[in-house]
């Protein structure tokens, strides 16, 4: 049996629990885990704290006629561009003067990561989702009865048919509890599930006019009486910009490595060393980001009541 000392186990705590962070966040990611990154559309600049970067899109293209004996006449697309901050700096810091006994129970260990991933996933969620007021398109959301909830579906549908976005592309609604609750009242949403009791036991309704449907606790809520803004978009509606940071600390004190979430691809890192004012150890998990609205025509908002 191998021999665990204070100095092994303090070293080992911070790693063992930043991958615990990794693998628990996507369970608690939404908006992130769909929307575009700044490489989906012009490739990855460095960047650092502070620095705007450029997302450009191209430009719009016109259909000409061919006339025999004729020059072809060439276009200039000007190509639109949407600037993103990197400006959100967030991050975790824990100090610990047992980590050794911390080490040695597994579910303190996973509770700990669980609560450090629900608070950076959050974080990066509202932020998202706060971008609402960017978005220049609304429609209304009612889920009163079966029928207005079908007619709320088909303008978020028509919403895109119109914005000539291909039908298959993949497009999702995030969604209040509240509207989800009503959802799973109405058979016709629930019912491929329901055979299986998956609607009752995972709360599970079907791909609604080719929008996939998620529950989120943060959508953001304004007015009296109470206006929710959900939003439904596709990839290309949101984009989100992430860097990895510099690990300058190692060697001076402390270690330092960055981790990538396969699931978002957003770089964390983590530091880890001693805090000699508390006697502890004490670890460190930051995440450096920003984002915007991408492209008006691939996002709505959905307002609720």
């Amino acid at each position: 049996m191998p021999n665990f000392t204070p100095t092994t186990d303090a070293n080992a705590i911070p790693t063992v629990i930043a991958q615990e962070v990794i693998k628990q966040f996507p369970g608690y990611m939404g908006l992130a885990k769909f929307v575009s990154k700044d490489t989906d559309w012009t490739g990855k600049d460095f960047a650092t704290y502070g620095d705007t970067l450029d997302i450009v899109k191209p430009g719009s293209l016109t259909v000409k006629t061919k006339t025999p004996g004729t020059a072809m006449v060439s276009q200039a697309p000007t190509a639109d561009k949407t600037s993103v901050d990197l400006d959100q700096h967030k991050y975790i810091d824990v100090v610990d003067e047992d980590i050794t006994k911390l080490l040695r129970k597994p579910d303190l260990q996973l509770e700990y990561a669980s609560r450090m991933a629900i608070e950076l996933a959050e974080d990066i969620e509202t932020f998202l989702l706060g971008l609402h007021a960017g978005i220049t398109n609304t429609v209304t959301f009612d889920a009163s009865t079966s029928a207005t909830v079908q007619a709320s579906y088909l303008a978020i549908r028509s919403f895109f048919a119109r914005k000539k976005i291909p039908q298959q592309m993949e497009k999702q609604f995030f969604a209040d509890t509240s509207i989800v609750d009503e959802l799973l009242l109405i058979s016709q949403y629930t019912s491929d599930d329901y055979l299986q009791k998956g609607a009752i036991s995972e709360g599970a309704i079907r791909k609604i006019y080719n929008i996939k449907t998620f529950e989120s606790q943060l959508i953001p809520s304004s007015g009296s009486p109470v206006t929710l803004h959900n939003v439904a978009c596709t990839k290309f509606g949101f984009v989100l910009v992430n860097r990895p940071m510099p690990l300058d600390g190692n060697g001076k004190g402390v270690m330092q490595t960055n981790m990538v979430d396969p699931n978002t691809n957003l770089v964390f890192r983590l530091t880890e060393g001693y805090k000699h004012g508390d006697l502890g150890s004490r670890f460190t998990i930051d995440v450096l980001y920003g984002g915007a609205i991408a492209d008006v025509n691939h996002v709505v908002e959905v307002e609720s009541t």
